[in-house]
């Protein structure tokens, strides 16, 4: 039977192919050492105030800082935005491409009227990218007034970014393209890889509008402030539950920025985390670690293991110099996550990513009853999700797809057109020697994702925490047991 294509499946291809063409790209460039070309400045409002005096919609920068604050405004259509900033050089750059104060200045002013509804996201070109660092959102509500019929209700935006240190987020939900009779929405917040309670609060809430409102409402969220050097962090907001319309965009993904040293953006840090973590498992007892030192001034690095369930704990400590690690002793057949971060005399730096690995289990056939069998049985794959580090772990509904032996699709739901996640081996083996390795999601779940070779019992690990919506893959190293 030809499986129906449904717009998941289209969004997880369309996420693969551009994955493989930008790492292609990739190859033909030599990052290090590479000259940025900032963007000419355009796109602004012509003799912004100096310091943005009188303008309602104003984003800073603390002196010396590398951070927006607020890292997330909303406005009406119409409305200005304005920066402002001093002491150290930056700029703000559109990830569209649409606007841009130009090249970095120690003191820089720079306005843009925003007429069109939507989310327009900026960052610094010193300091930032559009996914890491010094960046922010812009939302933009429409004014328009309410039609026939009772409308939907959804979030303003599917992405915030505060600082550590904003005080509070302030969670727009919209009524759009009606507002015809009463209309009530569920709202509430979700840990990830930030906690409620430790570094955010806020408490389940019912949004409610009367008929013929059609007026923006707003969830409080109280972000925490603590002093302790850690990485980004974020949480989710959620829409269920509503009446007298329909939801629509459900779900946004909120990120903690650090102000003590340890954030995305590294630049007020002595030592920036490891980055490019791997884990790969080498035997029935061994799992190799592998990275790239995020700071040449690092004195030493110490490593962190969790088994599943369990809390990370330090295992070793190695010199500046290392960039690998085997980690052995280890029991056969089983899943560990693994982080590191970097020291010198004056502390660490943030956190490395978190790599998991496996230890080579026994050969054994592919059980169809619990995994997807892709290539003809000869691998075995199963992803295990949960929407939060509170929720209760599930396997992920399966998919083959009988047109291609090695391509498979994950559901995290009963609903079999609620595809989010596409698997697919490759026979490398004429080019390198590996079988690859490629997987796409449009999930932001915490995810367990294992591919077994049922020939050997090596076994291929990513681990996704919740919050964070994977970057698509393609591992072509994945497998070295061929044929």
């Amino acid at each position: 039977m030809r499986y129906r294509i449904t717009l998941p499946l289209l969004a997880l291809g369309f996420l693969l192919a551009a994955s493989v063409s930008a790492q292609h790209e990739a190859m033909g460039h030599h990052a290090m050492g590479a000259k940025v070309d900032y963007d000419d400045p355009g796109g602004g409002d012509p003799n912004p105030p100096p310091g943005c005096q009188g303008v309602q919609a104003k984003i800073t920068v603390a002196n010396g800082g590398t951070t927006f604050s607020p890292a997330t405004i909303t406005v009406d259509a119409g409305q200005p935005v304005c920066w402002t900033w001093s002491g150290t050089a930056h700029n703000v750059s559109a990830n569209d491409g649409s606007f841009s104060s130009g090249p970095p200045l120690e003191q820089g002013n720079f306005q843009r009227t925003f007429n069109t509804p939507g989310t327009f996201g900026f960052h610094c070109q010193v300091h930032g990218t559009p996914t890491a660092g010094m960046r922010g959102t812009v939302i933009v509500r429409s004014t328009g007034g309410g039609g026939e019929g009772p409308g939907k209700l959804e979030l303003a935006s599917s992405t915030y970014i505060m600082g550590e240190g904003d005080g509070a987020l302030a969670v727009t939900v919209e009524r759009v393209g009606g507002s015809d009779g009463a209309a009530t929405v569920k709202i509430a917040a979700a840990p990830g890889s930030a906690k409620k309670g430790k570094d955010f609060v806020a408490r389940n809430a019912t949004l409610k509008w009367a008929n013929g409102d059609q007026g923006p409402k707003t969830f409080q969220v109280s972000i925490k402030n603590d002093k302790l050097k850690e990485p980004d962090e974020s949480f989710t907001i959620r829409l269920t539950q509503a009446t007298g319309g329909s939801i629509g965009t459900s779900t946004a993904t909120v990120t903690i920025q650090d102000d003590d040293g340890g954030g995305g953006g590294g630049c007020t840090s002595a030592l920036s985390a490891p980055s490019g973590l791997r884990a790969s498992g080498q035997s029935a007892s061994e799992i190799r670690l592998t990275w790239a030192a995020g700071s040449t001034a690092a004195g030493g690095f110490r490593i962190e293991r969790r088994a599943q369930g369990g809390d990370f704990e330090e295992i070793a400590s190695v010199p500046a110099a290392a960039r690998s690690f085997t980690d052995s002793d280890l029991p056969g057949d089983s899943v560990f996550q693994y982080r590191l971060r970097a020291e010198d005399i004056d502390g660490f730096s943030a956190y490395s990513g978190i790599a998991a690995g496996a230890t080579d289990g026994f050969p054994a056939p592919c059980d169809d009853r619990k995994a997807l069998c892709l290539k003809d049985g000869r691998f075995e794959a199963t992803v295990q999700w949960r929407a939060s580090e509170d929720d209760v772990e599930r396997d992920a509904k399966r998919v083959l797809l009988p047109e291609v032996r090695g391509s498979g699709l994950f559901a995290l739901s009963q609903a079999e057109d609620d595809l989010q996640l596409l698997l697919n081996v490759k026979d490398g083996c004429a080019v390198n020697d590996h079988y690859w390795l490629d997987f796409a999601a449009v999930t932001d779940a915490e995810l367990l994702i294992r591919v077994r070779d049922t020939l050997t019992g090596r076994t291929w690990v990513y681990f996704n925490p919740a919050g964070s919506v994977p970057a698509p893959v393609r591992d072509v190293d994945a497998f070295a047991t061929c044929p």
